[in-house]
């Protein structure tokens, strides 16, 4: 930018998104309004679950034999990932009632 003097000014820095943020604007890098964060932060938990994390893995173990691959919220249920001598399925944990189902992939 050039004044009327012929001398190069600066531009402020940071644009129009340098003000503070509303609840309205998306925070940077995927977050959502009101929650600050970049997409990788841990997925916020169902508040109505009583199932913990690790209650669901051990139901899910005491159910089926194998290995387990990944532990994950879905939804008000846990998904278990479970790999049995090469065939990989899906055990599913209601977050409530510690309700196990399985669904081949």
């Amino acid at each position: 930018m050039v004044c009327s003097s012929g001398v190069l000014a600066q531009a402020p820095r940071g644009g129009p998104e340098s003000g503070p943020r509303t609840d309205q604007q998306a925070p940077p890098f995927g977050g959502q309004p009101g929650r600050p964060g970049n997409g990788l932060a841990p997925p916020i938990l169902d508040p109505a679950a009583s199932i913990s994390r690790q209650q669901a893995l051990n139901l899910a173990r005491d159910r089926f034999q194998g290995r387990v691959l990944s532990v994950r919220m879905d939804g008000s249920n846990w998904r278990v990932r479970i790999d049995q001598n090469g065939t990989v399925f899906n055990v599913f944990v209601d977050g409530r009632t510690g309700e196990v189902s399985r669904f081949a992939d």
